[in-house]
């Protein structure tokens, strides 16, 4: 439990207890007086003005401490002005009418209870014991005044103490309720920062999971890094084979055709034939050709794999940042697959008002390709693609709609992993996202993925309007 000083009054948290306390005590102070004129008019109290002196003394204070918590002003003087006040003029009140016998006694439970409530338990301990102590020693020095004769057994006399008593409770359960709306703020209070901390525990997993997942891809762009090294070298040395096999092969062909224009007897040009015919030279003079651009075409797919590689991994750096218009790469990269689109295929294009954006225009292109060719294959020839271009300041953002099947859900996890790929085996090589997303992520940007269970891929594409530092 925290305990409030009078040193920490003026915090803003405590200006709503502060008039609490100054309602209590015009409550205590006008319900009193009312009282005190009952007990007068019949007889209960001999002198009303000690009471009436007593209580316009009170009176001012409150009035001077209800200005100050209106407006902020002078709140631990007056506080503690009002505090002594208190505890003066209840034993003042309680001395003049009649001692251990007044109906004021019970002010000391309100003040007390009041003070406990509104402003803080120590100091309400200190009045107390305060109040203890005046009380008793002016009891003993004899200072109080005598009660009235036979005041306590009169019938009406002890109506008056009952409506003394009942008056006290009324305040008390005031007090109760300021106890029970306070309960019911703070319960207020705690659901809201329940709630808060949901919707940050929520944002703290997927900042997590953010992490995670980047820290991953980076993992994985410094392991194909150097698979991408290892296997340019003996590709290198492969296409430079094929290029010095090639023209061995057109050089034994002009051997060949060298030989079987030779003018040679007859025996010997038909045991060479006969040698040619075990040997299957005539299918191998028409087959090696062939062989050796498969093998060169093989060569150039596992170049282009590697170059991809490189991009995923950020390997390669020489292109120059420029200015761009999205809106025109987009419309270059469809131009470069509307032979795909097909007549099934509905393409909506809704451009955004854009500003040039500084970036890498050829691995962008680059991205744009590999989105567009994925949500054509989904669609599988008769579908919809939306491309769609937006300002979201300070990103430009790109987005490719399909209304395909979408993404099976334990699959969402693993689209931006290299080599992984839902296409049929031979139509992918499952490097398009990944190379796509560390594309973006070089950029400064997000790249996000959403499939709802409904059906349809989503593929959202945020870039900032500058190169980022």
């Amino acid at each position: 439990m925290r305990f409030h000083r009078l040193r920490d009054i003026t915090a803003a948290d405590r200006r709503g207890h502060l008039r609490w306390a100054v309602r209590v005590r015009w409550l205590a102070i006008g319900g009193f007086s009312a009282l005190t004129l009952l007990g007068w008019r019949i007889g209960l109290l001999p002198d009303p003005w000690p009471p009436f002196v007593i209580g316009g003394a009170a009176a001012a204070v409150n009035a001077l401490n209800h200005w100050c918590v209106e407006r902020g002003r002078g709140l631990r003087r007056v506080t503690t002005l009002a505090l002594t006040a208190d505890v003066a003029l209840i034993t003042a009140l309680i001395l003049l009418t009649g001692g251990a016998h007044s109906p004021f006694v019970m002010l000391y439970v309100v003040q007390v209870v009041a003070t406990a409530l509104l402003v803080d338990l120590w100091i309400a301990a200190l009045a107390a014991v305060a109040s203890a102590v005046a009380i008793t020693a002016a009891l003993w020095c004899g200072l109080a005044v005598a009660a009235p004769a036979g005041a306590r057994e009169d019938p009406a006399a002890q109506i008056v103490w009952g409506l003394f008593l009942f008056y006290c409770l009324g305040l008390l359960t005031f007090l109760g309720g300021y106890i029970a709306e306070a309960l019911r703020r703070s319960e207020g209070d705690l659901d809201a920062a329940q709630a808060v901390l949901r919707g940050t525990r929520h944002r703290l997993r997927e900042a997590e999971a953010q992490l995670v997942h980047a820290e991953k891809m980076r993992a994985l762009g410094q392991f194909v890094a150097g698979i991408a090294h290892e296997l340019n070298n003996p590709l290198g040395f492969v296409a430079a084979n094929l290029d010095a096999l090639r023209r061995a092969v057109a050089a034994f062909e002009a051997m060949l055709d060298a030989y079987a224009a030779a003018p040679l007897p007859a025996a010997a040009q038909a045991a060479l034939a006969e040698r040619g015919e075990r040997a299957r030279l005539a299918f191998w003079r028409a087959e090696l050709p062939v062989v050796v651009e498969d093998c060169a075409e093989g060569v150039r797919r596992a170049a282009d794999i590697v170059a991809a590689l490189r991009v995923f991994a950020r390997a390669d750096r020489g292109e120059t940042w420029t200015a761009v218009d999205l809106d025109a790469r987009l419309e270059r990269v469809l131009s470069l697959l509307r032979h795909r689109l097909g007549s099934g295929i509905v393409l909506h294009r809704e451009r955004g008002s854009l500003p040039l954006v500084e970036c890498l225009a050829g691995q962008l292109d680059q991205v744009f390709l590999n989105v567009l060719a994925n949500a054509i294959d989904a669609v599988a020839g008769a579908g919809t693609i939306a491309v769609r271009t937006r300002l979201a300041p300070p990103r430009a953002v790109v987005e490719v709609a399909d209304d395909g099947p979408g993404i099976a859900p334990e699959l969402r996890d693993r689209l931006f992993e290299p080599f992984f790929t839902t296409k049929p085996e031979g139509q992918g090589t499952g490097l398009g996202l990944a190379v796509s997303y560390g594309i973006v992520e070089r950029h400064g940007g997000t790249i996000a993925i959403d499939s709802p269970a409904t059906g349809g891929t989503t593929v959202t594409i945020a870039l900032p309007l500058r190169r980022p530092s």
